[in-house]
């Protein structure tokens, strides 16, 4: 399949300090699925006319025009890709023929912010896929196909492996880009408090001056034992990317037990908890004797390699689109949403 891949990109804004991002996860696993991929940003076409994206958005949507009637793909997946509109879309489909268009949401839907992008780009899509599974899910599948899909492991990417480090620096990892007073960072320093002296517990990203990105931030990772997976929302499976990136790098993942993975996941594969106090006991008993922490880590990293792989996540997207079967292997049926309903091809007049 020829796939055109439409993204935030970051090459303008970031260069190469988010190297580890979830298109670039999506490109390689469409790859090794055997398609061909024509990864377009929006965004940093906009941001080309002058660094000014409100008036560079009509020339993303141009170019986008033109580079669809060139390739022909067979599929255009609209990853986070915001400012593309629906009437581009509709430009695209009367240039290419039986085109399927997916739309893909990474951030959690049940807020009113994605929850409104994520409509939009489905308002011309044939189905939809999202990072956020359960009834949110449901409740956007009224007219056409939704599946949940995780944030992917890939090798390539996470190239780290913790567990096998002789001597990690760091005991309790964390890194979140929000404001002092978010609740996880509240959860966080009372983790903290409660570890005590005797663990190396290292925060990054609540205070200016402490940020970590790209080739940095993943050594960081290779020199961890545990990492937070705390979210701004827990439950119905949704998690940022950074659970992919501590799984993948051999971390101990620390997962909140109403986030829903504890269905994927064992208790001898990551540390799931309720509170503060049951999570510091965790890794206390975890890290302690410095071998039950590595085994479960090692455990976790190939589950998530079996079940939420690039390669796998791709294939089921493709399957999905393609109107297959759905690969053998994929644990999240049940989160697969009025698939009936996929859209035939427009005829075109």
């Amino acid at each position: 399949m020829r796939i055109l891949l439409v993204s935030p990109g970051n090459n303008r804004k970031y260069g190469g300090g988010f190297f580890y991002a979830f298109h670039r996860r999506m490109i390689n696993g469409f790859i090794r699925s055997g398609h061909f991929v024509y990864a377009y940003s929006d965004r940093d076409t906009a941001d080309s006319l002058m660094g000014i994206r409100s008036l560079g958005k009509r020339l993303a949507n141009r170019r986008l025009i033109e580079i669809a009637s060139e390739l022909q793909p067979d599929f255009l997946v609209l990853l986070q890709s915001h400012l593309i509109n629906a009437e581009t879309i509709r430009q695209i489909r009367s240039s290419v023929p039986g085109l399927k268009v997916a739309a893909i949401s990474i951030d959690d839907i049940h807020h009113p912010k994605p929850a409104g992008q994520f409509r939009g780009m489905l308002e011309e899509a044939d189905l939809g896929f999202a990072t956020t599974g359960g009834a949110t899910l449901a409740s956007f599948s009224d007219t056409k196909p939704l599946a949940y899909i995780p944030n992917p492991v890939d090798m390539s990417v996470d190239n780290h492996i913790a567990f096998e480090a002789k001597a990690p620096d760091i005991d309790v990892f964390f890194a979140c880009d929000q404001p002092d007073t978010a609740d996880r960072w509240v959860f966080a320093e009372s983790v903290k408090e409660m570890l005590g002296p005797k663990y190396r517990v290292e925060y990054f990203g609540r205070r200016k001056g402490r940020p970590l990105r790209g080739d940095t931030y993943v050594r960081t990772l290779g020199s961890s034992r545990i990492g937070l997976n705390l979210n701004s929302r827990e439950g119905e499976l949704y998690a940022s990317d950074r659970m992919a990136q501590l799984l993948g790098n051999g971390l101990l993942l620390a997962t909140y037990s109403s986030s829903g993975f504890d269905s994927y996941f064992s208790d001898d594969e990551m540390l799931f908890f309720s509170d503060a106090s049951s999570l510091a006991v965790q890794i206390s008993s975890a890290i302690d004797g410095d071998q039950r922490w590595r085994q479960m880590a090692k455990a976790g990293r190939a589950k998530a390699l079996k079940i939420m792989n690039e390669e796998l996540v791709a294939r089921f997207i493709v399957a999905i689109m393609s109107e297959d079967e759905i690969p053998s292997e994929w644990v999240f049926g049940d989160h697969v949403f009025n698939r009936s309903a996929v859209r035939q091809p427009r005829a075109v007049s």
